[in-house]
């Protein structure tokens, strides 16, 4: 979980933190947070041709109170960001005073390995690997 929050100006227990205080007197929140990176490397007769690598961050926030549910999405990362969500979500919950349903029972059964496919081969080792398939194809 923590890689999602890596280099940004927002740490998980921040970010608990704010969503546990928008769950009270709502019936149920949630915090969505991604962290992704994607490479593409295209060759063409044989020679690396083009050569590129994005990352992007960011979350969504939802407060559910009887019919009303609030939603805000962001790019930004921050403390002060999600804190700005919050405050605009949390009027979803304005004059009602639900219950928190608390989220469903935890498996602790990992679904997925840690690796990053993207940084676990250097660059010039991937440039090598393609070319030889290149060449195959």
């Amino acid at each position: 979980m923590d890689y999602a929050f890596d280099a940004s100006g927002l740490t998980a227990s921040q970010a608990f933190g704010i969503l546990n205080d928008l769950s009270v007197r709502a019936d149920d929140g949630e915090l969505f947070v991604e962290r992704g990176t994607s490479e593409a490397l295209v060759f063409d007769d044989g020679r690396l041709k083009t050569a590129s690598y994005d990352t992007s961050r960011g979350y969504g926030l939802r407060c559910v109170a009887g019919e009303r549910t609030g939603f805000a999405q962001s790019t930004e990362m921050t403390l002060e960001g999600l804190r700005k969500s919050a405050s605009v979500v949390a009027l979803a919950k304005d004059g009602y005073s639900g219950t928190y349903a608390g989220g469903p029972a935890r498996t602790n059964r990992k679904l997925y390995p840690d690796i990053d496919p993207v940084g676990d081969m250097a660059f010039p080792a991937k440039v090598e690997l393609l070319q030889e398939i290149d060449a195959f194809a």
